[in-house]
């Protein structure tokens, strides 16, 4: 028989059988989850699977048979059933971080850098009740007495329709690196300009809602800065943000979660606010200044957008920051990361960059504290400054318990005059438990 012949009879009987299936199937002698469809081609198969929408699977960390049952001690009590009481927990937050490095600045020689103290000493507590309401109180208990604060004193409520109010003391969303608690953080600390632009935790409230891919929100906070409990002073600062979050195929099959935002501040008590900036260097000397007094920068509209990329391995935050007031002061963030071994080493990298119009404009430090709300000294001055930093964090539970190293080169530029150039070579070390 010649092929033709043979082929036209194979085809023959596939139609016949397929007819005698819909035939049954019509009849109620058979099911449709019991006729075995014919398999698609290659090319088929590659298309239908484009054709399915993608969803991103949020991370999950492997079983650890030692410290899960360590951690999890951490919740006191968990009761779904209750209706008053759902869940009680200890919260906590240990950093202790050491850098080693030197300043040269020009026409005044170097300034050691080398430093280790601990960072960030948080307890607190966690309670979820009624159903749809959780309520946080941490204190922050590093450092000396001035230092030492309630850092946060929240509760948050969850509504019909993906409305939530959130109320208290606590920090507005302003920015990828300002929106993060410090144990989330890819590296020691965060950039100079967004601790220059970064609210104060104060008093205020604050409603979202999550509408399918959007999210915003809209709130009002306190221009009261104080350590333990704000009150309500001046006009505040009106803070607003919107976000779109989409999933995507990417080569490979994988799926890449990509999330936009943009944040705006409104202060409205200007230079009058402690809460913008959230830390006064107004009177202190820069290493690298004359010999003047620092002036406290001040700030009335303040703007940030970017976007976040996270994949299988593969993660990326880029942020434009933009803030107007006494001066104009503007900058971005590029932070790639990359899972070298999955779940136990990821690779970091960081580009800051800041500009600003006004001489002796950016205010910051360098070393183990990079942000002048814990620590003035040494204090430095400019109106460009570059960050670049290179580190490799190492997970040996999750990222609740994380080592953190990497080298980075700052320079600090101020062709203004209000400031001598500044080269630093430092190598930065943090370890971090979280619970």
């Amino acid at each position: 028989m010649k092929l033709p012949l043979i082929l036209a009879c194979v085809t023959a009987c596939i139609v016949v059988a397929s007819a005698n299936d819909a035939l049954d199937i019509l009849e109620g002698n058979k099911k449709v989850d019991d006729v075995a469809l014919p398999p698609l081609a290659e090319g088929e198969q590659a298309a239908a699977e484009e054709e399915k929408p993608a969803v991103f699977v949020e991370k999950e960390w492997t079983p650890n048979p030692v410290l899960d049952p360590i951690w999890s001690r951490a919740v006191l009590y968990d009761n779904e059933a209750n209706p008053w009481i759902q869940q009680l927990a200890i919260m906590g937050f240990f950093e202790y971080g050491a850098a080693w490095g030197e300043a040269e600045v020009e026409g005044a020689g170097n300034y050691d850098l080398d430093t280790n103290r601990v960072r960030r000493a948080r307890l607190g507590t966690r309670m979820k009740i009624f159903g749809n309401t959780e309520i946080e109180a941490v204190g922050e208990f590093a450092g000396d007495s001035e230092f030492q604060r309630i850092e946060r004193l929240k509760g948050r409520t969850e509504l019909p329709r993906d409305f939530a109010v959130d109320y208290g003391k606590f920090r507005p969303h302003f920015g990828i690196e300002g929106s993060k608690d410090p144990q989330e953080l890819l590296t020691p600390d965060r950039s100079l300009l967004t601790s220059m632009l970064m609210p104060a935790s104060t008093l205020g409230a604050s409603v979202s809602q999550k509408i399918d891919a959007w999210e915003w929100h809209l709130g009002w906070f306190s221009g009261d800065n104080d350590r333990y409990l704000p009150g309500f002073q001046g006009n505040g600062f009106i803070a607003a943000g919107l976000a779109y979050t989409a999933d995507e195929r990417i080569e490979g099959g994988g799926v890449m979660r990509t999330r936009w935002h943009a944040d705006y501040i409104n202060n409205m008590d200007h230079r009058k606010s402690s809460s913008l900036p959230r830390y006064d260097v107004g009177g202190l000397t820069a290493v690298n200044g004359p010999q003047g007094p620092v002036s406290n920068p001040a700030f009335r509209h303040l703007f940030s957008t970017g976007v976040e990329l996270e994949g299988d391995r593969f993660g990326f935050e880029g942020d434009f920051l933009l803030a107007n007031g006494d001066l104009n002061a503007w900058g971005m963030t590029l932070l790639p990361s990359y899972w070298i071994l999955p779940e136990r080493l990821q690779l970091v990298g960081r580009y800051h960059y800041a500009d600003t119009d006004a001489p002796g404009g950016l205010v910051g430090t360098l070393g183990v504290g990079g942000d002048p709300l814990y620590d003035t000294s040494p204090l430095f001055v400019g109106d460009e400054f570059h960050s670049f930093y290179l580190g490799a964090n190492a997970h040996f539970y999750q990222d609740k318990l994380v080592w953190l190293n990497g080298l980075e080169y700052a320079i600090m530029k101020d062709q203004g005059g209000a400031g001598f150039d500044t080269d630093a070579w430092i190598w930065h070390s943090a370890a971090r438990i979280s619970f």
